[in-house]
């Protein structure tokens, strides 16, 4: 039995709907332990007393949805920032304010998606913009890398820059998650590609398993699968609590 899911959406969201009780009362149902609301935050269309505003009213029902549901499932106070490395002032302000489990960054506005059909060029641009967020820091996790496969249905990324993203999560002490979402977005495996999970296992022992889940039909998608797999390769699925990650 799968015993988590550390990448979920709910309507404190800007692009889900689920409140917070049906998503709990749903993991409870599958016997998920442990799960991480990572609400999106995206500053270039956020200002930050509206970001602070949410999470106060969202931690305040996490809370009361946690004491109601002690002992079976624990909803863990995640964070989904874009792109934190161009809002430091503002990631800043919201992790002193906010006490996180855990904190992952994500790229999501790939440089020349939309204006270049050069498919080399704007993966090389897009692995550049990911290693500028991790060399940034104050982040615990990297959202969905390869997340860049969504919309070329393949790989066309460079081994050696690859490579060069891998060793910094691990200078930086982050770690990577593995997304089952890829199946249902673009019909791929999983993000990051096999092929780069097994790369990263020669720089580190512990990932995080998620859906990122934005749809109550999203919420334990192939999670067995993925811890599976991440076992067979001899990655740890871990959870946070406090910023510290914990095997369970």
């Amino acid at each position: 039995m799968t015993r988590m899911n550390m990448h979920i959406h709910s309507e404190y969201s800007w692009d889900s709907k689920m409140k917070l009780k049906d998503i709990a009362k749903i993991l409870v149902e599958h016997g998920i332990r442990y799960a991480a609301i990572t609400d999106h935050v995206e500053f270039d269309r956020e200002d930050i007393m509206f970001v602070r505003r949410k999470f106060s009213q969202r931690d305040h029902e996490m809370n009361e949805i946690n004491k109601q549901y002690e002992g079976r499932l624990k909803l863990l106070k995640g964070v989904e920032i874009s792109e934190p490395d161009l809002y430091p002032e503002q990631v800043k302000t919201l992790i002193d304010v906010f006490d996180f489990d855990f904190v992952m960054g994500s790229i999501h506005d790939i440089p020349n998606l939309k204006t270049s059909k050069n498919r080399k060029y704007v993966t090389y641009l897009y692995y550049q913009r990911m290693l500028k967020m991790i060399e940034a820091g104050n982040i615990d996790v990297v959202g969905h890398l390869d997340y860049i496969n969504k919309y070329y249905h393949g790989d066309y990324s460079d081994f050696n820059q690859v490579t060069e993203v891998l060793h910094a999560i691990k200078e930086h002490d982050q770690i990577i998650e593995v997304n089952t979402s890829a199946e249902r977005r673009a019909g791929l495996n999983l993000f990051p590609s096999m092929d780069k999970i097994c790369r990263y296992k020669l720089v580190s022992d512990y990932v995080t398993i998620g859906t990122d889940a934005h749809r109550e039909n999203e919420l334990v998608d192939n999670l067995e699968s993925a811890e599976y797999l991440s076992e067979k390769i001899g990655l740890q699925p871990v959870i946070f609590e406090k910023r510290k990650k914990i095997v369970l």
